[in-house]
């Protein structure tokens, strides 16, 4: 955008007393107002303070010849910003600056240049910065419109706070076409085979680099049954001698989960079994033959790693959390882990070792009232992710109840802000 452009836009429209209002209240808070002066957008960003005051602290005009961010200059003037990027409401030189906000006024957006932007049908947090990129790529549009919201990645960028403030496309992205499956790189049956799963696509592509011949049925099928996990197929292939889509498709008619079928080959592999004999690699009752195989598996805890256990549990003591009537405590000793397996009928025993060294987290979920009783069991990457939380007997037919999922997501947010932090202090 030229330079008399940018200050010719510099002075927004009056932001409707409406709006006003909404932003009164007490506690922090942002909201960026969209507000529109003939054809062009504009986006007002405020943020309330604690005690009730509202400023503004940013703004961006939206128009068909680009995009722009206004801030305030030393002297407090607005001035013209060279980056276009999220607004940012809140400056700490800590950690945990809020920057997520409130949009008022979509309606603004229907009589202006962005009103084929699709940005209503966007359902990520950064919301301006989707403005921003279609004013520079207006054939994201397509993409929106198509449910290929999966191509758009949020990710965090410099130090405030662990809110993701920048947005880019996926790399596989052609944004040099507007034709559909040129952008996305996909023929018609690909593109037909995706209806309705449009979000499986960066794992697709993905899956479809590493095994080129396969049809895009049997791509989907090795999502179906092993995620993202590439790495995990690619050793069962190599320890079994079956294809994937074989592997794949008793792991979906089954409907065994690839951790379990893993540790199955772990278990094999410890007893000796033969994995290129069927018998072992698909047995016809998975649980029956994984049930009877952690039995047989002797965990061991030799002194270093006794040693280990005991050094990093004073430093698990932050991962301990309680919501509700739900509380995560850690285990007291790998013995603990292994007695946890067996109530329980999983293979979490399996585990003791990682967890003793720090590979990963342990971490027993209890109600409140009986703490001592087993009730859900969860295990937590090194970096912080709830990778799995099972169940007796891994939940089989029966869904995971209400209140366990909603512990989930407050203990992974409660996880975020440890893991964060400990990455800004590293």
């Amino acid at each position: 955008m030229r330079k008399e452009r940018k200050l010719e836009l510099m002075i927004p429209p009056e932001v409707p007393q409406k709006y006003m209002d909404k932003m009164q209240g007490k506690y922090a808070a942002n909201f960026v107002v969209l507000v529109t002066s003939g054809h062009e957008l504009f986006a007002r960003c405020f943020h309330r303070y604690s005690k009730g005051d509202v400023r503004e602290v940013q703004r961006y005009a939206f128009a068909k010849d680009g995009a722009v961010r206004y801030g305030r200059d030393e002297r407090d003037k607005w001035v013209a910003r060279t980056e276009l990027r999220e607004p940012v409401f809140y400056y700490t030189h800590g950690y945990g600056a809020d920057n997520s906000y409130t949009v008022l006024g979509w309606e603004a957006v229907v009589g202006s240049d962005m009103k084929y932007s699709e940005v209503t049908a966007y359902t990520g947090r950064l919301i301006v910065s989707y403005l921003c990129l279609y004013c520079r790529h207006p054939n994201i549009e397509y993409l929106t419109k198509a449910g290929y919201l999966c191509a758009f990645e949020e990710y965090v960028r410099g130090y405030w706070g662990y809110y993701p403030n920048a947005l880019r496309v996926d790399g596989r992205i052609n944004l040099k076409t507007n034709n559909l499956l040129k952008m996305l790189g996909l023929n018609r049956t690909e593109f037909k085979a995706l209806a309705g799963r449009e979000q499986l696509y960066p794992t697709y592509m993905i899956w479809r680099d590493r095994f080129p011949k396969l049809s895009p049925d049997d791509l989907i099928l090795l999502y179906d049954a092993f995620g993202s996990d590439f790495t995990g197929a690619e050793r069962t292939v190599y320890h079994t001698g079956l294809t994937a889509v074989r592997i794949a498709k008793y792991l979906v008619d089954k409907d065994i989960r690839c951790y379990d079928y893993e540790d199955h080959i772990k278990q094999c592999l410890s007893l000796g079994y033969d994995l290129h004999d069927t018998a072992y690699s698909l047995p016809h009752d998975f649980y029956a033959f994984h049930q009877r195989s952690s039995a047989m598996v002797k965990y061991n805890t030799d002194k270093l790693m006794d040693e280990a256990f005991a050094e990093n549990y004073d430093k698990r003591k932050v991962l301990e959390y309680r919501m509700g009537n739900l509380i995560a405590i850690q285990p007291s000793s790998c013995d603990d882990i292994i007695r946890e397996g067996r109530e329980q009928k999983h293979c979490v025993g399996g585990y003791a070792e990682r967890h003793a060294y720090g590979k990963l987290h342990i971490m027993f979920i209890r109600k409140v009232s009986e703490p001592d009783k087993p009730y859900y069991t969860m295990e937590v990457s090194a970096d912080g992710r709830i990778v799995q939380c099972r169940g007796y007997c891994n939940d089989r037919g029966k869904d995971k109840p209400l209140t366990v999922l909603a512990f989930e997501k407050e203990y992974q947010a409660y996880l975020d802000e440890i893991f964060n932090k400990r990455r800004k202090t590293a």
